[in-house]
């Protein structure tokens, strides 16, 4: 009953924080009714019309424009507060275009180009389709976190990896190159970074590169973002809500697209030198980012090298009980490049390119104890991963505004693991995992208007495609060099057709707005996936768009989202240990050994997911500047793929487990077990195997056993304002909080997931302020993690939180001509005071003593970039 009532305030706690926040943001400014709103911009010089199109989506006026009359021309950068009408003056401002400024919408013409011309032509030439939605110009119903490179650069991160672990959504354990061993439910086989929304997996986030799939990373379906180089990046998308109805499978806790810049024109060349003042983190990056562009067409080039040194025990005052050799985050070394290119073939074929390849060598050493060091006794892991994808699109106009558009994608990503065991100074063991991934897609869809409605234009997008993954993974060992070797490999395969539709229905819009209602737009989604051995799978998702004033805008949405069973989950052999039963905590009298089965479990079934969420974004006229954001979110997850005992050692002390042990066997039941498992039984108790000697039988092989709740609110706020002619301040906050928890199957108890050791903490936050004056900007971050309960054992403690700030600055010199044009220096200190992770209990003595899923071991950073363009 205590446990009923503790999950029934939780609930009514979250719903209140969701209720004040919604409420307060939506009181705020209600009265505001004043015109001319200004809204902050902060747009990188490029292309006109692709200005033009981001003016238009957040200021929310309508810009028509002819595609011939922005063609090859070139906008400036816009930055500063604006009102969408000084926007578009400023970026016209020296082009051979006017602007003829309506209640309605904005139109650009060529001087000599009467304004009837274009006034039924909208401007749809490569329209921004933001994230969350397939309609171009469409208002997504799911809130959107955006990051431009610039913002990213601004806060003194040098990669998309770090970038990704600041995001106060995401959670750092998974595939992460800091997270240590199996920690957080690591699959920290080969050190890349993957997005982790909500803690649900890297495999239940999808990640698009320009909005296509690219290959998968190991034995995880999640995507290795480290991979591409942040030259290369013009701005990061997410969609921490189901997004399956639009993208199919993985995007259970959401979306993230990467979208690399779309061309450039010159040079430019960066060095980028750091190091962490505790010792190891020693960095080394070089950039080099290049393209050209023309009057049909453009390229970007972009050259990567990274490199860092490992961070080893002895160099962090709270690891130093262990050995020497242990390493607490890996040597890593990178190459990577990006190509992307636009051409426009005819007036109405345009065709796209984008391809990237990268090449990363990691190294791990892990002692087995604190007296020794790794190659005594131990495993030295090394690591390769080679990536590569190619990407091409082609573009056509049809009639009535409808545009068709055709991708393909080749992609496949390589990782080779070497391990090396040692006993009392011996190589007892070598052994090499090979994970081979590779993904085959073609995908054809179109866009474009139904028929007018009262409020705008009903649109339409519809698609469908075909996509083969093919996962090949190997585990080869060999035992005292010559003495034996044991192999385990399978090839997987999957292929999946798909379909979907997406419809935009305006029903009031600037034309007929009325008090209390200036905008409702009403959205709906469905997508249909069929998969060679597994059921197809329907997702819908409806949304709608209700701005009660020009200030106000509500959205909210509701979907179904599903997962297929990775191809790990579903074809990786099945493995057979035999152990000695006092490993475990609390194991009864008499079990001399325990045998635990592993690997692929039979029947896996898709997981399946039910989400909705609600948002309130309030920018009041009253005080220009200022964005406010508030979002609350519910998802109820079944069938859940798991291994589920996640903690091996106290299978036999929790009740959460008691329906995956078998007490007792009978040498029958053992050998039934064992019978079919490729590589045999595996002996690891020094013993002979003797069937009736053993005491228990642990399943934990995959299985569709789980369900997950999870429920919480994300804040966003930002502000900018000129505080004179030469200075502006920027503000920017973000807060997320989580409640999740997980029960194994019915019966069983319902497990707090979220705010416990090595899981998502409840709270994570995030705030910025940059001061800028001409050629120059300070900015200063803080951050926050909370902290979490180990409940492991009795008595339960609390583990602290982890707070540290950021400062940045950056200058640029004001030489427009000469050699010392186009450079900027910047200094950056990340984690000033170098904050520390708290101590954590361990009942092994070789292991880290503190939470490597959650908190850095990196410390302070003390690092400096050069840039010069020309």
């Amino acid at each position: 009953m205590g446990e009923i009532m503790g999950l029934v305030r939780n609930g009514v706690r979250i719903r209140l924080l969701a209720a004040v926040a919604i409420s307060a943001l939506a009181i705020a400014s209600l009265a505001s009714a004043q015109d001319g709103q200004r809204q902050d911009y902060n747009v990188e010089a490029g292309d006109l019309g692709a200005a033009l199109r981001t003016v238009s989506r957040l200021s929310g006026r309508e810009i028509i424009f002819g595609a011939e009359a922005v063609k090859g021309k070139h906008a400036p950068r816009l930055r500063g507060t604006y009102s969408a009408d000084e926007a578009v003056r400023a970026l016209l401002e020296g082009s051979d275009l006017t602007a003829e400024f309506r209640k309605d919408v904005i139109l650009i013409r060529g001087r000599s180009e009467a304004s009837g011309e274009i006034a039924d032509r909208p401007a749809e030439e490569g329209d921004i389709i933001v994230t969350g939605s397939h309609i171009r110009g469409g208002h997504a119903t799911s809130p959107v976190i955006e990051a431009t490179r610039t913002a990213i650069e601004n806060q003194g991160l040098n990669d998309l990896a770090s970038f990704a672990r600041s995001i106060p959504q995401n959670f750092s354990g998974g595939q992460n190159p800091g997270v240590i061993g199996s920690e957080g439910g690591s699959e920290n086989v080969n050190s890349s970074s993957t997005l982790n929304l909500r803690g649900l997996g890297a495999d239940a986030t999808l990640t698009l590169v320009n909005g296509h799939r690219v290959a998968y990373d190991a034995a995880a379906q999640g995507v290795d973002i480290s991979s591409i180089p942040l030259v290369a990046v013009e701005r990061v998308e997410i969609v921490a809500d189901g997004s399956s109805a639009l993208y199919g499978s993985d995007a259970v806790g959401g979306v993230a697209n990467i979208i690399l810049r779309r061309d450039f024109d010159g040079l430019e060349a960066s060095a980028h030198f750091g190091a962490a003042t505790d010792g190891g983190y020693v960095q080394q990056q070089y950039s080099v980012v290049s393209g050209d562009r023309w009057a049909s067409g453009g390229f970007v080039a972009a050259l990567d090298f990274n490199r860092s040194t490992d961070i080893t025990s002895n160099q962090r005052s709270y690891t130093t009980s262990l050995d020497d050799s242990a390493t607490l985050f890996p040597a890593l070394k990178q190459y990577s490049a990006v190509l992307a290119g636009h051409q426009n073939l005819t007036g109405d074929i345009e065709f796209e390119f984008d391809g990237q390849f990268s090449d990363r060598a990691s190294s791990v050493s892990s002692p087995f104890f604190v007296t020794s060091d790794v190659r005594t006794n131990g495993t030295r892991t090394d690591q390769k991963v080679t990536q590569f994808s190619l990407t091409p699109r082609l573009r056509f106009k049809l009639p009535r505004r409808w545009e068709l558009t055709l991708t393909a994608t080749h992609g496949n990503s390589d990782t080779d693991v070497g391990v090396s065991s040692y006993f009392q100074g011996n190589a007892v063991a070598q052994s090499k995992v090979t994970y081979e991934n590779r993904l085959d897609a073609i995908e054809l869809g179109a866009e474009g208007p139904l028929f007018p409605t009262p409020g705008g234009e009903a649109r339409l997008a519809i698609g469908g495609g075909f996509r083969s993954i093919h996962l090949y993974g190997n585990i080869r060992t060999t035992f005292g060099g010559v003495t034996g070797s044991t192999s385990q490999d399978f090839t997987a395969k999957r292929d999946a057709y798909f379909a979907y539709g997406e419809l935009s229905l305006p029903i009031v819009g600037p034309k007929n707005e009325r008090p209390l209602l200036h905008r409702l737009i009403l959205t709906g989604a469905t997508r249909y996936e069929a998969y060679g051995g597994v059921a197809g799978v329907a997702t819908p998702k409806l949304g709608i768009v209700y701005d009660p004033t020009s200030d106000i805008s509500i959205k909210a949405t509701w979907g179904k989202s599903f997962k297929a069973p990775t191809l790990y989950q579903e074809f990786s052999a099945r493995q057979a240990f035999l152990v000695p039963g006092d490993i475990f905590q609390a194991v009864a009298p008499g079990f001399g050994t325990v045998l635990v089965l592993g690997g692929s479990g039979a029947d896996l079934k898709p997981e399946r997911a039910t989400t909705w969420t609600t948002t309130v974004v309030v920018r009041p006229r009253f005080l220009e500047g200022l964005r406010l954001e508030a979002s609350y979110f519910d998802l109820k997850y079944k069938q859940r793929i798991v291994a589920p005992i996640n903690d091996l050692l106290r299978a036999f002390s929790s009740e959460a487990y008691s329906d995956l042990r078998t007490l007792n066997p009978t040498a029958q039941q053992v050998l039934s077990a064992i019978a079919g498992v490729p590589a045999g039984l595996t002996n690891q108790t020094g013993e002979l195997f003797d069937p009736a000697g053993v005491g228990a039988i642990l399943d934990n092989r995959f299985q569709n056993a789980a369900r997950q709740s999870l429920r919480g609110v994300d804040l966003a706020a930002s502000y900018g304002i000129d505080l004179d002619a030469s200075d502006r301040l920027e503000l920017t906050g973000v807060a997320s909080y989580l409640e999740s928890d997980q029960q194994l199957s019915p019966g069983q108890p319902t497990l707090q997931r979220a705010g416990t050791l090595r899981d998502s903490p409840h709270w994570r936050g995030r705030g910025a302020a940059t001061w800028s004056r001409d050629n120059f900007s300070l900015t200063g971050v803080a951050s926050y993690i909370g902290g979490t309960l180990d409940d492991r054992f009795e008595p339960f403690v609390r583990v602290g939180s982890f707070t540290s700030i950021d400062a940045v600055a950056r200058v640029k010199t004001r030489s427009a001509s000469g050699p010392l044009s186009g450079i900027e220096a910047t200094i950056s200190v990340l984690n000033l005071f170098n904050e520390k992770p708290a101590i954590v209990r361990t009942t092994n003595p070789a292991t880290p003593p503190y939470d490597s899923a959650n908190y850095s071991s990196i410390g302070r950073v003390i690092s400096f970039t050069l840039t010069k363009a020309w």
